[in-house]
């Protein structure tokens, strides 16, 4: 029976490079996976947390350190193999059973990229809510990233941006405002 009344939400940090430069031998590769529940009842978040991921394909850059706070050294030290966040987050978060939601598209498709190539069950149903689009329809305009959306809704971003839990958070709560409102 799927569960309707909470959703996953979640934020992916992916390797990076400056100016998308990739190099050679390289590629995108999750190095965190910010996720929480959000309680369509009454707007509260639930469980928020951040899977460090080791990479197993690529190196995080100095931009990417930069960018999210993570360094090779920690990911070393407090990381997880992908597939061990992966059964984590199933069974934790009932996550097959629930809608799981993201701000965009890059999440989802790098996770379940990651997941197919690394021989790795998907977590997540196949109920998936991308709020930059659902806002993009709303409005019809042109999508804007997660902090621009929060300001015009005269709303604070909470924490740091880059980290995937608080973005996953504030993704939350964004999307509870917009259904709710």
């Amino acid at each position: 029976m799927f569960l309707y009344d909470k959703v996953i939400v979640i934020d992916i940090e992916a390797t990076c490079w400056e100016k998308g430069k990739i190099p050679e031998n390289q590629k995108p590769e999750i190095i965190e996976i910010g996720i929480c529940k959000l309680n369509m009842k009454d707007g509260s978040i639930e469980d928020k947390r951040s899977y460090l991921i080791k990479p197993a394909q690529s190196e995080v850059s100095d931009y990417c350190t930069q960018l999210t706070g993570i360094t090779s050294e920690k990911l070393e030290k407090e990381g997880v193999l992908f597939k061990e966040a992966c059964s984590n987050i199933k069974n934790r978060y009932n996550s097959l059973r629930r809608t799981y939601a993201g701000y965009g598209e890059f999440d989802k498709s790098i996770f379940e990229s990651q997941c197919k190539e690394l021989n790795v069950k998907f977590p997540f149903s196949e109920t998936y809510l991308d709020l930059k689009v659902l806002l993009t329809l709303m409005h019809g305009e042109k999508p804007i990233g997660l902090l621009k959306e929060l300001h015009t809704r005269n709303m604070e971003f909470e924490g740091m941006p880059h980290n995937g839990a608080d973005d996953a958070m504030n993704t939350a709560r964004l999307l509870y405002h917009v259904l709710k409102k």
